[in-house]
């Protein structure tokens, strides 16, 4: 008996590390995913023609903190260079919901990501069972903002409301990786 609790404690042990591990990091690849989009429910992964041979700027989030980034968002639309690689079509942004954390029904979630996405243009999908935060190993209810380049490589990750003091990091990198 004691054998089989050691093992069952093992295995719980290393599902723990192993979860810890596959978080997202600087330098990983960026796994894959389909998810609808809030405005017309059409399917989307990071291969669409949308996303591909671009750099991408995602913002994951759930309504408790749908507007922490906002304010990166609006230094990304009022920078000309970041503004001139969008025209290019090498550069894009893109928001992801999270709706499993959030108590707020979804058909209101869907409402608030349909305003968000006409305001900034950036598409917005929905991930109503976590589906990216399990793949990526984002946290729960803490908004995450994502570099990724041309080959959904990392460049950039920051869990929270990001210091203002980064984003000059987010437009250089959205430079150098969008060329």
């Amino acid at each position: 008996m004691k054998k089989i609790i050691s093992v069952v404690f093992l295995v719980l042990f290393c599902s723990a590390f192993v979860s810890y591990a596959a978080e997202l990091k600087v330098g990983d690849k960026a796994g894959d995913f389909k998810l609808s989009a809030a405005l017309d429910d059409k399917e989307y992964s990071l291969s669409s023609p949308e996303f591909a041979g671009k750099a991408v700027y995602i913002v994951y989030a759930s309504t408790s903190s749908a507007d922490d980034n906002d304010h990166v968002s609006d230094a990304l639309e009022a920078n000309n260079d970041v503004q001139r690689l969008k025209s290019e079509k090498k550069y894009v942004g893109l928001g992801i919901g999270n709706q499993k954390d959030s108590p707020v029904p979804n058909f209101i979630i869907k409402q608030v990501a349909k305003s968000k996405q006409k305001k900034t243009g950036a598409i917005i999908l929905l991930d109503p069972d976590f589906t990216i935060g399990n793949l990526w190993g984002v946290p729960h209810k803490i908004a995450t903002s994502i570099l990724i380049d041309k080959q959904r490589v990392v460049r950039y990750i920051y869990s929270g409301k990001t210091p203002a003091e980064n984003i000059p990091k987010i437009v250089d990198l959205i430079k150098k990786y969008s060329e």
